[in-house]
């Protein structure tokens, strides 16, 4: 998937930025906005306001495949509905940001991912090799394409101009670039073989320092696979071993970047991205922050990604999926072109987010009682907030990048059971959850504030999904 982390003096706020009060100088979100098609300028505005609303000061933008590059139209043709492809209104964007003192980085992954994995449709001498010594198999979330080989000139070539026509030529006014190396492949081909680490450095090294003559002061964060010579998650091979610039920073993720205490002594910051704002809860996110903290890194910039595209393959193997809308964090009564984070159970995660991550040892009761003034007012009841949080957990149960939770997805429930998949055990669990949103549901039917009507609307929503008989899939045997 995708995945971060900052630093410390360079990187820290503007003046006029939020404090960075608490252990991290950098705060905010790692967003995935080339698989949000749906959302136009004034719906970003909203979403960089709420990122400074919650302390942040700091936004990973994943813009490869979201900008209507006129060198390579093959990045951008399948994004084609995406409001930025357009009306390209990024660089307004960014500077919107940094009048909220947020500063931006573009995210793309070299050689992979989306839009860059679309080349070698049109090229494929570009594409890279399997481990089976075969033409690598497509892969995408959203794009689906081929990553390329690093050791053929086409590849670096086209990599190169894309990256340069992105950062320089589109949003120049951006603060520098996230380079996320890929989680899912690398090339094995005889060229790349145990050195492939090291071929995509070359384009890591010529990027970065054409970037800084342009701009000293842009923040390049990047992954320590060339550096530190350790084995990398998920690849069965070893980092590189090559020099390290001061001036870069690191990122660190749970499943495909293992931190490096070594390397964080170097470079000039260092963050910690994980997936507890947008597949968790309020406890996962804690201790997310708690393990940024004890790790020492400068910043904590967990996912807040929520697809909007038409989903085109069986992502995650789930046929069920194609030709639908991706639902954004599973709350399917919005309409497409509206955003979900001010929703009711994405604000209970957005605000364990800002105080977990100024405060990483709050007791979760002082939480609790910022969450119900903030949801409810200054009146608000225990119940309430049990009611708020009970509500978040069950549209996180068993989401996954693609796939809302069963409990308030009917569809999933089905391709479940023709799978064979649907056990005694998880239908008792999900008639359950169903059984406590109703206890929801009636608990607030009075819905003395806006936060208790909404509780009540939404659990109302989930529980007629399952009308018409739907209901019928979760019978006891």
């Amino acid at each position: 998937m995708s995945t971060m982390l900052i630093a410390l003096a360079l990187l820290a706020s503007p003046p006029d930025g939020p404090s960075a009060d608490g252990p991290f100088a950098q705060r905010g979100y790692y967003i995935t906005f080339m698989r949000m098609p749906t959302y136009d300028l004034a719906d970003w505005r909203r979403i960089l306001d709420g990122i400074r609303d919650d302390g942040g000061n700091t936004l990973l933008l994943w813009v490869g495949g979201a900008f209507r590059s006129e060198k390579y139209p093959i990045t951008w043709r399948y994004n084609e509905e995406h409001e930025n492809v357009r009306h390209d209104f990024v660089r307004e964007l960014i500077d919107h940001a940094h009048g909220r003192g947020i500063r931006v980085l573009l995210g793309f992954t070299p050689f992979g991912y989306d839009g860059v994995n679309q080349y070698p449709l049109e090229h494929p001498e570009t594409r890279a090799v399997g481990k089976d010594g075969k033409p690598a198999a497509a892969f995408g979330i959203g794009c689906w394409g081929y990553n390329l080989c690093p050791s053929r000139t086409e590849s670096r070539r086209f990599m190169i101009e894309y990256a340069r026509e992105m950062a320089f030529d589109f949003y120049p006014n951006a603060d520098g670039l996230l380079i996320e190396s890929s989680d899912y492949a690398i090339c094995h081909c005889k060229d790349c073989g145990g050195h492939f680490f090291e071929r995509e450095f070359a384009f890591v090294r010529q990027i970065s320092d054409e970037l800084w003559a342009r701009r000293p002061d842009a923040t390049i964060v990047v992954f320590p696979h060339y550096f530190s010579g350790a084995q990398v998650p998920g690849f069965g091979v070893r980092a590189a071993r090559l020099p390290f610039d001061r001036r870069w920073s690191l990122v660190f993720t749970p499943h495909s970047s293992n931190p490096e205490p070594s390397l964080m002594k170097q470079a000039r910051g260092s963050l910690w991205w994980d997936d507890s704002l947008a597949l968790h809860g309020p406890r996962d996110i804690r201790a997310g922050a708690r393990k940024a903290r004890d790790l020492g890194v400068s910043g904590y910039v967990p996912s807040l990604e929520a697809f909007t595209f038409v989903t085109t393959e069986a992502e995650e193997g789930q046929a069920w999926l194609k030709g639908k809308r991706q639902v954004p964090l599973g709350y399917g009564w919005l309409a497409p072109g509206d955003p979900p984070y001010d929703e009711l159970p994405m604000r209970v995660n957005r605000i364990a987010y800002r105080e977990f991550s100024r405060n990483p040892d709050l007791p979760f009761e002082d939480y609790k009682r910022v969450l119900g003034r903030e949801l409810f007012g200054a009146s608000s009841a225990t119940q309430s907030v049990d009611d708020a949080l009970e509500l978040q957990a069950i549209f996180a149960t068993e989401r996954t990048w693609c796939q809302p939770s069963p409990v308030t997805s009917p569809e999933r429930v089905r391709a479940m059971k023709e799978r064979g998949e649907l056990t005694t055990r998880k239908k008792a669990d999900y008639r359950a959850a169903l059984e406590r949103l109703r206890a929801i549901e009636g608990r607030h039917g009075a819905g003395r504030s806006p936060g208790e009507r909404e509780l009540r609307r939404v659990a109302r929503w989930a529980l007629d999904r399952w009308g018409e008989g739907g209901g019928t899939l979760l019978e006891a045997d």
